[in-house]
């Protein structure tokens, strides 16, 4: 029964993550509900079932909480609740029907993800690049970078589609079924479908008003085989999506995309390894740093200078960082109090603790440095995000940043502190960079003491950790288009 598996947090992040993958899809696959379910609409809209299966799997391991050990939401407790968001999609769908009629806009080059005018700057080069290109999201730059334009997608407007209307009654009986499953199967069968059948009439939305020869969301975590099946079937020729994080364990299940495009060399193998699939990786270097840092000019008045830099983590949302019983105690216990023990026995040096910008408090972590001499910093003082703290450090150390494989990628000298050496949630899928991980504080204090005269990032091992990222842009543009231009 889904509510009652969990994982056992003695075994190492690679067999647990693996051992879920297996669990979910077996779950799945013999679940005579589901298939039953995933059938009536495979038939009835002509979606292959292989691709709503895979977007099952997909919903069903991101409701595991590693924190909690278990899946969240699956009890008949919250049946009624899921009822509610379910019919409530599929009437809007029904009674704000807009049946679209004529031709959908073409681009060359649809981008995800777009919020705010951090997401448009970081799309700026491909948007120059492609020229016609459509930004999807909430947001709507008023300033143009070029031509580009945005389609704004709002659940009010789920309804505008070209979907006849009779074929929309189809979800509202299908919902009769659903619970009927639940509540004899004794499982919340709709937290599954209110996602799926959210994910195609959004999609169905989508391509009825858009289409483009080429699709790029710059979250790997947030793929969709629902969304990348009707963007082929509007015309779409390659979904591509790009590494944003360190490709830990728990972040990199159920991956699907014809194109991942990572930070560096022998990164993004462990997607195909985890019930995903990755026709093509091709390193290209960090879409962020050079927004960041190589697009912009060199804001660094109100950065203060440090000998050594702590950059941050999120703490407080991600569960995923509880994959084993590792993770709690290196960096709650270990990872912090090593940070303190530094200020002490290196009084006269500045330690500065780098947050994110959207950082939400840790209690926790801020009782540990409530009487430290470590200065905390959240807001960002610079255009250039934490890449302007970085340039003015001796030293950068994190738990687990992605900034790190940037930093060394360009030759910085920068260090994972890694408690015992067990973080291997987030470094298997990297190579080459086990001298990069500190795993005692005596060696972390020694590399305190000697930062000035550690050697140089070998050459031939940056490639690993992140490509050059002057022109990153450039790079996913001559892929996409070359690689199509010769078939």
């Amino acid at each position: 029964m889904l509510q009652k598996y969990k994982v056992d947090k003695q075994n190492n992040p690679s067999k647990i993550c693996s051992d879920l993958v297996k669990y979910v899809q077996k779950y799945v696959n013999q679940n005579n509900s589901i298939k039953k379910i995933l059938t009536d609409i495979s038939n009835f809209y002509k979606i292959p079932n292989k691709v709503l299966r895979q977007k099952t799997y997909q919903i069903i391991f991101n409701d595991f909480n590693f924190k909690k050990n278990k899946f969240e939401r699956y009890n008949n407790f919250f049946l009624l609740i899921d009822i509610f968001k379910y019919y409530f999609i599929v009437l809007i769908n029904i009674f704000f029907h807009k049946e679209k009629i004529g031709k959908q806009k073409n681009y060359n080059l649809i981008c995800d993800n777009v919020f705010d005018q951090n997401d448009v700057d970081r799309y700026s080069n491909l948007i120059k690049i492609f020229k016609n290109v459509c930004l999807l999201g909430s947001y709507t730059n008023k300033k143009k970078v070029m031509s580009e334009e945005y389609f704004r997608y709002k659940v009010s407007n789920i309804g505008t589609s070209n979907l006849p209307l009779k074929k929309k009654f189809f979800f509202l009986k299908l919902g009769f079924k659903i619970i009927y499953f639940s509540i004899v199967d004794r499982t919340n069968y709709l937290r599954i479908f209110f996602l799926l059948v959210y994910d195609i009439l959004r999609s169905i939305h989508i391509f009825s008003n858009i289409k483009a020869k080429f699709f790029f969301t710059n979250k790997f975590y947030g793929t969709s085989p629902i969304f990348n099946y009707f963007f082929k079937k509007s015309g779409g020729l390659k979904s591509s999506c790009f590494q944003k994080n360190i490709l830990a364990y728990s972040l990199s299940c159920f991956v699907y995309s014809d194109i991942l495009f990572t930070l560096g060399k022998g990164q993004g193998k462990i997607c195909n390894k985890l019930g995903g699939k990755i026709k093509t990786i091709v390193p290209v270097g960090s879409l962020f740093m050079e927004n960041a840092w190589f697009n912009k000019k060199k804001d660094l008045k109100n950065v203060p200078k440090a000998n050594i830099l702590i950059l941050g983590i999120n703490t407080l949302k991600n569960t995923r960082h509880y994959v084993n019983n590792n993770y709690e105690n290196c960096y709650y216990n270990f990872f912090l109090n090593w940070i303190n023990q530094l200020a002490l026995d290196f009084p006269n040096l500045k330690i500065v603790y780098k947050h994110h910008n959207d950082y939400l408090q840790d209690s926790r972590e801020r009782k540990k440095f409530s009487n430290s001499r470590v200065e905390i910093l959240v807001k960002n003082n610079s255009i250039n995000s934490s890449y302007a703290y970085a340039h003015k450090s001796e030293l950068i150390i994190s738990f687990a940043s992605t900034m790190i494989l940037e930093i060394l990628g360009h030759g910085k000298k920068a260090f994972f502190i890694d408690p015992n050496l067990k973080g291997n949630q987030w470094f298997d899928d990297i190579k080459k960079l086990n001298e990069y991980r500190i795993g005692s504080y005596e060696i972390l204090k020694k590399i305190v003491k000697d930062r000035k005269k550690l050697p140089k990032v070998k050459n031939h091992y940056k490639d690993f950790y992140c490509l050059e990222s002057k022109h990153v842009s450039k790079k996913i543009a001559n892929h996409l288009t070359h690689k199509t231009n010769e078939k």
